[in-house]
């Protein structure tokens, strides 16, 4: 169950984290104004119900429980507490799944009858397993229950839909990801402030003279990696990136550098390095960064579109109804199988 979980808020957060905007807290917000008792919210007069919240609220609140106990409702999170935390979460979700549903709406995206027909089985087997206690608090019936399994596997297919042609050309030399080992010689520190100050002309000239000393001595046969252990001001030795993950000056020598190469004297903002390539071409994970790279250009695409959409939009949220839910008052509410019950 909990894999399963975790796999479907992994895939909705790929989207959420793009959705910067659709939150209820936004510029666009009014408070109750013209929301019945059942209305959560509406965006753009598309509602979202007490009783529909009610499915991912319960969903959490027992799988929260489950992994760590009822106790975690005593903790917090900064100011709030861990209930506030979880619940300022689904909100967010909830506004995101109807933003997407509109935005579905403006690109006649649709679900197709296959699809539906999925979503009526999982309304179906999460329906069937409900207690006619939590039933009748979460007062939905299986018609709601559908429309929450649909609106949530539409979201997920507007992304989809919108960057399934963006393919962008990403080549293993822009992709490529390296492991070097690196000795490090600062040239700054930090005071009590946690302000940088940098260190004089006269210190700076010194770092540079004791790492071109050891530099001399790794030339003269000394072992690199036992010279970078005992010598660097970083708290590691090997670094394993692709490019734009380092300092600019550091990357481009690393990159320039093939297996067994060191470096010379390299100066950087930051201070003074000397650079061993340990491997200048990692398959396994310059393939996976290809991966990365060309998600990263898919968001960005469905940034491009998403972000316009959202700056449309206005919203209204009855925060009266929601502060009645309290996670306390869900003692005979087990159910947590919503995510479980789609394929």
């Amino acid at each position: 169950m909990k894999n399963k979980f975790i796999k479907y808020i992994v895939t909705f957060l790929t989207i959420a984290v793009l959705t910067t905007g659709c939150s209820l807290g936004g510029k666009n917000i009014r408070l109750t104004t013209g929301l019945s008792d059942s209305e959560l919210f509406k965006i753009d007069g598309s509602a979202f119900k007490v009783s529909e919240a009610m499915v991912y609220l319960t969903t959490e609140k027992n799988l929260y429980e489950e992994s760590y106990g009822s106790e975690i409702w005593t903790k917090s999170i900064g100011d709030i507490t861990f209930e506030e935390y979880v619940k300022n979460s689904v909100k967010n979700r909830l506004a995101e799944i109807k933003t997407l549903n509109l935005l579905a709406k403006e690109k006649k995206i649709k679900l197709s009858n296959e699809e539906k027909e999925i979503a009526k089985n999982d309304a179906k087997e999460y329906f069937s397993g409900l207690t006619k206690e939590e039933k009748k608090y979460m007062d939905i019936d299986e018609d709601t229950v559908y429309k929450v399994y649909k609106e949530y596997r539409l979201a997920e297919k507007v992304y989809t839909e919108l960057v399934k042609d963006v393919n962008p050309e990403i080549s293993d030399a822009d992709a490529k990801v390296i492991k070097v080992a690196a000795i490090y010689a600062k040239t700054y520190t930090i005071d009590s402030a946690e302000k940088r100050v940098e260190y004089t002309a006269e210190e700076k000239e010194s770092a540079k003279k004791n790492i071109t000393k050891l530099l001399d001595t790794i030339n003269n046969g000394e072992d690199f990696m036992t010279i970078a252990a005992n010598n660097t001001d970083a708290d590691q030795v090997e670094y394993q990136f692709g490019k734009g993950d380092m300092i600019k000056e550091f990357e481009e020598v690393a990159f320039a550098l093939k297996a067994g190469q060191v470096s010379g004297v390299i100066e950087t903002p930051d201070g003074y390095y000397v650079i061993k390539c340990i491997n200048d071409y990692l398959e396994d994970e310059t393939q996976k960064n290809k991966e990365t790279l060309i998600q990263e250009e898919k968001n960005k695409a469905f940034k491009d579109i998403y972000n316009p959409f959202v700056e449309k939009l206005s919203s209204q949220f009855n925060e009266k109804a929601w502060e009645k839910i309290e996670f306390s008052k869900m003692t005979d509410v087990k159910v947590s199988n919503f995510y479980e019950c789609m394929d």
